[in-house]
């Protein structure tokens, strides 16, 4: 494999070949971990579709752990309200899953969206997450579902997230307008009563930002999108800014998108299941 060298320009950029490295395949959880633990300084991989981005960058890879091969870390379940998926699922296997598409079905729309045909095949879940580029999509979706990790004991290897699915009414995501905005957004029903709203918004330049509101009332059909897009924008600092825009247009397109998706959700008055 040979990797192009930044700072070309326009001028054609060098080729390099890759430097050797040392590589390690477990096949079960346990093994992996070991692995892990043994070497702090190693490289973790599945799909590897971050990793060849990252060696194209100029990273050097001295030793790697692939994960292609631990099937424990491919495994979907759901049950108690809860919604586990294996750091290792690839986004096509994970949006198309029967478990998925049935627990969160607007997550799994939102999910078979991202990234390129050949991207989806082989990137995961967990190398989405832990790569922490601002381009990559599903922090975004799992902030807002308020997902959490599970790590093996060193803490360095991601090896499933969890979705609390009890509660939940609806999941709609909008990246009409990336890369300048883009917005993932749940709704909850309440613990105390009314409905909670949580969305994520975010641009391919900027880390997310979390926003919260409440609203009265059980009944979706109640909701007022205009209102609570209105609260949910006002809520970005001025620090969302970049150079694709300021953070008055940048609030005005989260007030936008998250009204396209509070009225989705107040015309459908509950998340539709999609046919199987």
């Amino acid at each position: 494999m040979r990797a192009q060298a930044l700072g070309a320009g326009m001028l054609a950029q060098s080729q390099s070949a890759i430097a050797p490295f040392r590589l390690h395949r477990p096949t079960t959880l346990t093994q992996a971990s070991a692995l892990v633990a043994e070497y702090p300084e190693a490289t973790i991989a599945a799909g590897c579709s971050d990793l060849v981005a990252r060696i194209r960058e100029g990273e050097r890879i001295e030793r790697l752990i692939s994960l292609q091969r631990v099937d424990e870390l491919r495994e979907i379940d759901e049950s108690d309200g809860t919604l586990r998926i294996g750091a290792a699922v690839s986004h096509h296997d994970g949006s198309t899953h029967r478990i998925v598409r049935t627990a969160i079905p607007g997550f799994a729309a939102a999910w078979s969206s991202i990234a390129t045909v050949r991207i989806r095949y082989t990137g995961t879940i967990g190398g989405n997450v832990m790569a922490a580029r601002t381009r990559y999509e599903m922090p975004l979706l799992l902030g807002a579902l308020g997902a959490e990790y599970d790590y093996d004991a060193t803490g360095r290897l991601l090896c499933h997230v969890r979705v609390n699915t009890a509660g939940l009414r609806w999941f709609g995501y909008e990246r009409s307008m990336r890369p300048t905005a883009t917005l993932a957004l749940a709704v909850r029903a309440a613990p105390a009563g009314g409905i909670d709203v949580r969305a994520v918004a975010g641009s391919e330049y900027r880390p997310g930002y979390t926003l919260t509101a409440h609203a009265p009332g059980d009944d979706l059909r109640d909701l007022d999108p205009s209102a609570l897009a209105a609260t949910l924008a006002e809520q970005l600092p001025d620090e969302c800014a970049d150079h694709t825009g300021s953070a008055d247009y940048r609030r005005h397109l989260v007030e936008v998108l998250t009204g396209r998706i509070l009225r989705a959700a107040a015309d459908d008055g509950v998340e539709r299941t999609p046919t199987p």
